[in-house]
């Protein structure tokens, strides 16, 4: 049984598995079991909007089936009043889904077919950063546009180093990053840097006019 030492003095964080057909039996629940977590199920979309409302989990994580659960819809829907981190793991490995995934607000895009085994990793990540965040804003300084602005300008500068030291290599970069290369092609391609790496001056000048957007709105 884990023992939870990495969660800041709790003994499980509580995770919402989302559209399993195993109901949190298969290697789905037993990777985020592996890594510390206590399951809840929701068997569709609905159910878990409710149970978010009633007993707000820790991280919740949707299986993208178009079957049986959209989990874009429910990310979504979900975004319209809570701030859970979410993992989607989907069926459709397409870039223009991750993509889709990340624009909804969802956390991080995992592919069914071989991701299955990094999701305890990916979970217990998450959790840490939110746990971290947290701990950096107890006081309410920031708004959500200006905290949003603040971990997009530290994504970049990773990014943009870890372009320089890997020299574009997606795959090593997403190694380094502990995530999966959609996730980091997708945030490439929204600061401009998929196709530019010589043209630093460029990328810093659009960064730097999507942060005053940021501050005007």
């Amino acid at each position: 049984m884990p023992t939870g030492e990495w969660m800041e003095g709790r003994v499980c964080q509580r995770v919402l598995v989302v559209g399993d057909a195993d109901g949190g039996q298969g290697p789905l629940g037993i990777g985020l079991v592996e890594a510390g977590f206590r399951i809840q199920v929701a068997r569709d979309a609905s159910e878990a909007l409710a149970r978010v409302v009633r007993q707000p989990p820790d991280l919740v994580v949707t299986l993208d089936e178009r079957s049986r659960l959209d989990g874009i819809e429910l990310v979504r829907r979900l975004r319209e009043t809570s701030n859970v981190p979410v993992v989607i793991v989907s069926a459709e490995g397409s870039i223009a889904k991750c993509e889709e995934a990340m624009r909804v607000g969802a956390n991080r895009f995992l592919q069914k077919c071989c991701d299955l085994d990094r999701v305890g990793d990916v979970a217990r990540e998450l959790v840490q950063q939110m746990s971290g965040q947290s701990a950096r804003r107890r006081a309410p300084t920031l708004t959500a546009t200006e905290a949003r602005m603040m971990r997009d300008h530290e994504l970049f500068e990773s990014l943009q180093r870890l372009l320089f030291e890997t020299r574009g290599n997606i795959a090593e970069m997403a190694r380094r990053m502990g995530k999966d290369r959609s996730t980091v092609r997708y945030h490439l391609k929204r600061f401009g840097m998929l196709d530019d790496h010589a043209q630093g001056t460029q990328r810093r000048g659009h960064f730097d006019a999507m942060q005053a957007g940021g501050r005007e709105g």
